[in-house]
Formats: C-alpha cells, structure tokens, sequence
C-alpha cells in the first residue's frame, strides 16, 4: 500500500444527496472542438499524460471515425444517424454526435445547467458543434419569444433543416434498466476520520469497484484512487463510505466518474449485506460525478445487490479494518429505477447525468 498526504485533495465536501442544476444555451463558453468537454466532467483537473482516459472518456462519441459525416453539409449525416438511432431505440453513439442529437440532449438539461449543456455539446462532432452554434444563435434571436420547432423552421431555415429540429425536439430518450452492471471487493486497513484527512491519512492506488454504465466505465483507464473514511450522511446516518475515483497526478486532483459504496455503521458486521436503493439496505453503491468542490453535481447510476463484508473493525486510522468480497450489483439510472417506480429523481432528491450512450 502507498502512503499519500490526502490534505490536496479537499475531499471534505463528499456529500451523497446533492442535486446538480438544468439546462441553457451557454454554447458560446464551448469553442469549435469537444476539447473543454473534460474540464467540464472533472472536478477542476485536465487528465495528465498518465491518465489520459480518466474522466469520462468512454462516452466521449466523438472520437470515433469522422468518416461517417458529410462533407461539410450535414444533410446526409443528420438523416442516416437519425434512422440509425430510431432503429436502436436510441443508443446509437453516432446519434449523438450530430447536431440533432445535440439539440436533444441539450432539451434534457435544467435550466441554467452550462455543464449539462457542455456534456451535451461535447459529445457532437466537428460539423455538429458549428451546425449547433449556428442554428442556437439564430433561434435565440429569432425565436426568444416561441422557442417551437415551427418558429425555428420558418426564421432558421438553413440551420434547422441541418439540425433536423423538429426530430430534436420530439426526440424521447429511452433508459434502460438495468442501465448497467457492477462487481466489487476491496482490503483497506486504513479508515480516515470523518471529513478532516490530515497528511498521515492514507489512500490506495487501486479500484474496488469495476463494471459499465451502457459504453461508459466505472473505471477508466489511469491512476485510480480509493480508501475509507467514516460520515454523518443526512440520510442513512453514520455511514462507512469507500469513495473510488480517476486521480490526475500532475494536478492532484481527482475526476470522474466517482464510485461510492456507502456502508451503514450499524450494518458493518461479517456476513452478507444488501445494496439498494431502499431505505432498508444495508448499504449504497453509487456512481456520479463531482464538481470542483468535491460535492455530487450529479448521479450516473445506483447499484442493487449484494455483498459480503469479512472484516469490519470500525476504528478511525490503522486500527481499522474494512474487507468486503462477492459485491455485485445491477446499476440503474436515477430516471429509471423500477424499484422506485421508474423516474426516481423526485424521490431520491437527485439529478441524473447526462444520458451515457
């Protein structure tokens, strides 16, 4: 085990219940490329030469082959991506690097969301993204008090018909459930003291958590940090919380996506435990992404299942102990947990990211 001074990392505002905001129009902030993409999806860190895939990097559509899109006009791009995605049910990558899968997934944002409008705008291609700002400037002017697809249609035509709005806009997203899969174990001998690591405090370079969400890893190539440390969570009360992330080592910081496994104190015991959503379980393994304070800005998806705790000796510093085995959990996205009822967003207080395709 390495030992590492954890005092840089400021991981003192982890907090699980915490929403992130809505949609808007920021395109402007994004540039020609999906280069700030990553500023966007990590907290406050661009990926270093040696963890240049952390971060989000897998849902990232636009590194696939370019040579699918026109020359320039768009009109045939949009048209074939958009048939590829109604036959798919929409999780075609390609969908999304058009500008109408742009315009759909920005109409997903909150209002005001700039890092849900950046996830969105990242994932378009080259022509897309200059489709996109273009048709936006015009509907904003245009269109400020009737933002229809007819408005759009009739002030914006060249744009619009490259940006096949109106599709956009009747664009329904399908989310399956599960919306992935998840395993986990893990040996730490090191639990830190509530929210104050000081740098006698120890974390591990290693994963306890591995799986998918749709094309996305829950750990992306690259340095991976992890290790335990006790809470007060609003909801579940004290709380053991095994926290895994990407790390940037040349800027110290961590990215994202962030894995959580949240242990009820009271449920840390040898023998088998339950991971759910339900008030009732023992525990919650959460995926999410953080935002330059260190606190949820949104929830990819949350894990139910099983696992096993071996050892458990709940004792801040070397003292403690912390040894779980045979994790393994389906993971659903916040708008679409059945269990729940479906779109659970309400009930768990939380915003869901960008939809990983």
């Amino acid at each position: 085990m390495k030992r590492f001074s954890l005092f840089i990392l400021l991981f003192a505002a982890l907090f699980f219940f915490a929403g992130c905001g809505g949609g808007g129009s920021d395109y402007d902030k994004y540039g020609d490329t999906d280069s700030d993409r990553n500023d966007n999806d990590t907290a406050d860190t661009v990926p270093d030469k040696d963890s240049s895939d952390t971060a989000d990097t897998a849902e990232d559509p636009t590194d696939t082959d370019t040579s699918e899109q026109s020359d320039n006009d768009g009109e045939t791009t949009d048209e074939e991506e958009t048939n590829d995605s109604d036959a798919d049910s929409g999780e075609s990558v390609d969908f999304w690097s058009t500008c109408e899968g742009i315009i759909a997934c920005v109409n997903r944002c909150r209002e005001n969301d700039s890092v849900c409008v950046g996830d969105c705008y990242g994932k378009g291609s080259d022509d897309a993204q200059l489709y996109y700002r273009r048709w936006i400037e015009c509907f904003e002017d245009k269109c400020a008090e009737d933002k229809t697809p007819e408005c759009s249609a009739a002030n914006c035509a060249e744009w619009d018909e490259l940006c096949n709005v109106a599709s956009a806009f009747e664009y329904e997203v399908n989310i399956p459930a599960p919306y992935g899969n998840a395993t986990f174990a893990g040996d730490f001998s090191f639990i830190l003291n509530n929210v104050y690591p000081t740098k006698e405090d120890q974390i591990e370079f290693k994963s306890f958590a591995s799986g998918n969400i749709s094309s996305m890893s829950i750990t992306p190539d690259g340095t991976i940090i992890s290790f335990v440390r006790t809470n007060n969570d609003s909801r579940d009360g004290k709380v053991l919380e095994v926290y895994q992330a990407p790390y940037n080592v040349a800027t110290q910081t961590s990215g994202n996506p962030v894995v959580l496994l949240r242990i009820k104190t009271s449920a840390a015991t040898e023998g088998e435990h339950t991971a759910g959503v339900a008030n009732e379980s023992d525990a919650r393994l959460i995926v999410g992404d953080i935002d330059s304070k260190y606190q949820f800005r949104c929830y990819h998806a949350f894990g139910i299942g099983s696992f096993k705790i071996d050892k458990a000796v709940v004792k801040t510093g070397s003292g403690g102990k912390l040894t779980f085995s045979n994790g393994s959990v389906e993971l659903f996205n916040p708008q679409n947990i059945p269990e729940l009822g479906g779109d659970a967003r309400e009930i768990l207080g939380v915003d869901s990211c960008s939809l990983i395709q």
